[in-house]
């Protein structure tokens, strides 16, 4: 294994005037390559690659020393794979191997993005190195990997080596959807990010000639407090934007389609100014659009896609890859590219019908609206079989529903299964659990993985499968 200190020879061997920095490090050992480079910084690591004459050779440094250990600490604490490898009962010592296997993949190709913004010296080219950046990527990466793997084991394998109580892998993928906490990182580059769009827009509100109504608009309703209409942080509906801002029609329905329209106008004014003078937020913040959840204005304003096109794919969601676009004759093959470049993604997200939107089960399932409505109002079901049972879908339509990734979490259902690296020792007594090995697990735990919890106890202990049936690991950190 290589030292920090030969690392940071060979850092300092392209920019010796670094070296400085390290006179200014906190007291104790030389710090990892990573670390020191995340402290000279993006843009700086950008700049002296743009200078030098041997710039692959220092991309090359920064995928090796910067990229890949980022990348592999980000991985290895992302609680999404983890689950999903622990529910195939991964050793640990194979799940640190995927995620350094998956670090070296994914730095490959933040390499290539890096070098491509090198070569055209983009403004903003600075921000492929940014943390956010790395992130975000790894987040795309994870939802990728668990879909392809849970996509080959279903047409594979028929999930033979799922655990019975196990939820389905595409369920626990819908989580992924908006970057849980635990892997979100608020970066100081995020909040610049943040305040060059304030600027902007108040830019924009003091332009002549702007759309000023439309702009006010975007103000009042995102409560950005650029215009005395609006207070920082206190968000308005449409209503209420239409009382304030005084927006004349006949009726209150048309108040607030007016409303709409000015809204729609003044987000595309918005979009316009961030893709001409803002490129790297367009890049950083506009990926990852999943067609399968995309609103019918997302589709259209971000992608660029018909009208034509949004009908036909609405119509045949979900898909498992973009390619299916193609196959279900939605777009033609030469648009794949272009949806791509635009930040277009294509991942399965099953959609709880307990919980769901009445305007997600219409976008997402096909429902009608007077559908959705119904099974708002006759909520929570126990099950899917609950829906037909109350002659309320018929079985054909289920199965339709299912396809377009329908899901039911009972409630009753979870309460049944209890957190093991959490639940007091009297809960696990009162299960089942003798009181010895009640007592080594609360010495013990918290466990990752069930196959750490089977070292501890045995395959053939009695009490393996009462704790599978009635506990489950909560993720720790």
């Amino acid at each position: 294994m290589i030292s920090s200190s030969t690392e940071l020879r060979e850092v300092f061997q392209f920019a010796p005037e670094w070296e400085a920095l390290l006179r200014n490090w906190d007291a104790g050992e030389k710090p990892k390559s990573s670390d020191f480079l995340a402290k000279v910084g993006a843009k700086a690591m950008f700049l002296k690659a743009l200078k030098l004459e041997q710039r692959e050779a220092f991309v090359r440094l920064l995928r090796n020393h910067y990229y890949q250990p980022v990348l592999q600490k980000m991985l290895s604490s992302n609680q999404n794979l983890r689950r999903f490898l622990s529910q195939r009962f991964v050793a640990a010592e194979e799940q640190k191997s995927q995620s350094i296997s998956l670090s070296v993949e994914i730095s490959q190709k933040l390499e290539t993005v890096l070098i491509k913004h090198l070569a055209s010296n983009t403004e903003d080219g600075f921000k492929v190195l940014l943390p956010a950046y790395i992130q975000r990527t790894v987040h795309n990466a994870v939802i990728d990997f668990i879909r392809v793997e849970a996509s080959w084991e279903k047409n594979t394998l028929q999930d033979m080596y799922l655990d019975p109580e196990q939820d389905d892998p595409r369920t626990n993928v819908a989580d992924d959807q908006s970057v849980t906490p635990e892997n979100q990182i608020l970066s100081s580059e995020q909040v610049s990010q943040l305040n060059q769009l304030r600027f902007h827009l108040n830019q924009m509100l003091n332009e002549p000639g702007a759309a000023h109504d439309a702009l006010t608009v975007v103000d009042c309703i995102f409560g950005l407090g650029l215009t005395p209409n609006s207070q920082s942080g206190q968000e308005m509906t449409m209503r209420e934007v239409c009382d304030r801002l005084q927006i004349q029609a006949e009726t209150m329905p048309r108040r607030i389609a007016r409303c709409q329209v000015l809204l729609d106008k003044g987000l595309d004014l918005v979009r316009q100014r961030i893709y001409k003078q803002l490129p790297g937020i367009a890049e950083c913040w506009q990926r990852g659009l999943n067609v399968n959840t995309a609103s019918r204005r997302e589709l259209s304003q971000q992608l660029g896609m018909t009208e034509g096109e949004i009908e036909r794919l609405i119509k045949g969601r979900q898909y498992d890859c973009l390619d299916d676009l193609v196959e279900a004759a939605v777009v033609k093959p030469n648009r794949i590219s272009e949806l791509k470049s635009k930040g277009a993604t294509a991942a399965f997200v099953p959609l709880e019908i307990n919980s769901a939107t009445s305007r997600d089960m219409i976008d997402i399932l096909g429902m009608s609206k007077e559908l959705s409505q119904k099974l708002v109002s006759e909520r929570p079901f126990k099950d899917l079989k609950e829906i037909v049972g109350k002659s309320l879908i018929s079985q054909k339509e289920l199965a339709e529903f299912v396809r377009r990734g329908a899901v039911v979490k009972s409630k009753a259902a979870d309460s049944r299964r209890v957190d093991l690296n959490r639940a007091p020792i009297e809960e696990l007594q009162t299960a089942g659990i003798d009181n010895e090995l009640a007592l080594q697990i609360v010495r013990v735990r918290p466990f990752v993985t069930w196959s750490e919890l089977e070292e501890l106890v045995g395959p053939e202990c009695s009490s393996w499968n009462l704790l599978r049936q009635k506990f489950f690991l909560g993720i720790v950190g």
